[in-house]
């Protein structure tokens, strides 16, 4: 019997030990469970003491890959938790420690693996997906940042998830994106690991509206791996955005997106009710 797995460190997609998942399908690239994130030896630990969140991916591992993964762990404990994903609540196997085990280790603080290691490693260059009003570079101009984003690799297609905009403010809605398996579209950017803190400024990282999460796009004939973006935290039915966002949107999309899709974006815009 298959089981649903939440894994939120070395065994996440392009990690040391994911070849431990190699047959094991991806159900969903963005989940969540609540919980707290402590750097071991070997990665990342879990604990449940109810404070923030865990972040991960689900995956249907079958009982020989459970079996093995209870070798792999042992010394963690075992359960099922529920996990929050884009298209709903599920049940999930989890591995973690007893918040004692893990005494004297760093907290997460936010709670993201690959997030953890981007921040550490200070490596350059980051690919960063941008699929909202950053395609556009006035608001890049006006801050004194464009010199980030010079090096646009160009258009990029996202398989597996479709832009929305759930994000409300007192003017309309702001872009985001649902992992609902549509396709999307976007501008990859190649930037220094220095505009991290312009960006999680501008997206309001610490105060919880967009966090920053990795995917896999491909452009220009390439695949890359774990390229940075944001999706808003706190879900709501769209609305339709302000006039000067959707200006913004349109013109990155007219000078990097696909006709065809710069047009089903526009549309969709159009037909979303005033908040």
């Amino acid at each position: 019997m298959n089981s649903l797995l939440f894994v939120y460190g070395t065994l996440r997609k392009h990690e040391k030990n994911h070849h431990l998942l190699a047959q094991s399908a991806c159900i969903n690239e963005q989940a969540r469970t609540k919980g707290s994130l402590f750097t071991a030896k070997e990665g990342p630990t879990a604990v449940f003491n109810g404070e923030g969140y865990i972040y991960g991916e689900v995956y249907e591992a079958d009982e020989l890959c459970i079996h093995k993964l209870d070798q792999f762990f042992q010394g963690y404990h075992k359960q099922t938790v529920f996990v929050e994903t884009d298209v709903g609540i599920k049940n999930a196997l989890i591995y973690f420690m007893n918040k004692e085990g893990c005494a004297g280790f760093t907290k997460i603080s936010s709670g993201d693996w690959k997030e953890h290691q981007m921040i550490s490693k200070s490596k350059n260059p980051i690919y960063y997906f941008a699929y909202g009003s950053c395609m556009d570079n006035a608001r890049f101009q006006k801050a004194g940042v464009d010199h980030y984003f010079q090096d646009p690799v160009g258009r990029a297609v996202l398989k597996g998830y479709t832009t929305r905009f759930t994000l409300k403010r007192d003017d309309g809605s702001r872009a985001d994106m649902l992992e609902d398996g549509g396709t999307t579209e976007g501008v990859l950017y190649r930037i220094p690991y220095s505009a991290l803190s312009y960006l999680f400024k501008r997206e309001g990282v610490e105060s919880l509206t967009y966090r920053p999460a990795f995917v896999d796009v491909e452009a220009g004939g390439r695949h890359y791996k774990d390229c940075l973006t944001f999706l808003v935290l706190q879900k709501e039915a769209e609305i339709a955005p302000p006039q000067h966002y959707q200006i913004e949107i349109e013109r990155g999309a007219e000078l990097y997106l696909s006709p065809e899709f710069t047009e089903k974006l526009m549309r969709h815009m159009n037909s979303l009710p005033k908040g």
